[in-house]
């Protein structure tokens, strides 16, 4: 008996230390940013000193709005994440309501299949620009779910008011800014959700992943099945959610 006192006395010092180093980091509670005169033009001066990730060494972020209108902007320093943005885009996700889902989706920049083609059989091609070249070549925002925009991809120079911009700038980082008019999306709540989303190929394979992976019920309830471990290359989440009121 005194044995096991023994090692009672071990797990009920163990068990505090184990569910404290379990424990996640909270994410950071954002909030919109109320910036005046935001203009949409991928210079992002209106936005310095006002980033979420102000300390981040791979990318920053924030989300500003007035009365009728979002506002976003991106500064993405690593080159690898700079890549992945400019093949697969950045996705402005903004919820109908306070929940964290899938609502009105801006995704830019995507550059042109073809010209990425070309432009790596092109041996005379100067690498040095190669990444602003290819962010000439995207023809298009690709949206869905809005309440006044057609699913699919919109011009550059449409008359919706929905604007985003990519460049490489001088330290050779990638700055990203758009602009949605609120008009455009009939929202359920004053409250939204907007996410703020690299769309990396490691968030593609979790995407696909929790698809493929249907829920089984059993004895206990429904339960997923765990499916294979997919495994961040970056040091960092590479997106964010803002929930915060429209008024």
């Amino acid at each position: 008996m005194v044995r096991y006192k023994h090692y009672f006395w071990i797990i009920g010092i163990l068990l505090p230390l184990l569910s404290f180093s379990q424990k996640k980091k909270k994410p950071a509670d954002y909030t919109f940013l109320s910036l005046p005169n935001v203009v949409v033009d991928g210079d992002l001066t209106e936005w310095e000193g006002h980033f979420y990730r102000a300390d981040s060494k791979l990318w920053q972020c924030a989300l500003s709005r007035d009365a009728d209108h979002l506002y976003a902007a991106v500064v993405i320093k690593d080159p690898a994440l700079q890549n992945e943005a400019i093949l697969r885009g950045i996705v402005l996700n903004m919820s109908y309501n306070h929940k964290k889902k899938d609502g009105a989706q801006l995704i830019f920049p995507l550059a042109d299949r073809e010209s990425l083609r070309a432009i790596r059989q092109d041996e005379d091609h100067d690498r040095k620009n190669i990444k602003q070249d290819l962010l000439h070549t995207t023809r298009g925002y690709f949206v869905r779910g809005f309440t006044k925009v057609r699913d699919g991809l919109l011009s550059l120079h449409n008359d919706y008011g929905i604007q985003a911009v990519a460049k490489i700038d001088s330290n050779q980082y990638l700055r990203y800014e758009a602009v949605i008019p609120l008009d455009l999306i009939k929202f359920k709540s004053d409250e939204i959700a907007v996410q703020l989303l690299i769309n990396t190929q490691y968030h593609q394979l979790q995407q696909a992943t929790k698809e493929r992976t249907p829920n089984y019920s059993g004895m206990y309830g429904i339960y997923r099945p765990v499916g294979p471990t997919l495994r961040n290359p970056y040091s960092e989440e590479t997106e964010i959610w803002v929930v915060d009121t429209l008024k």
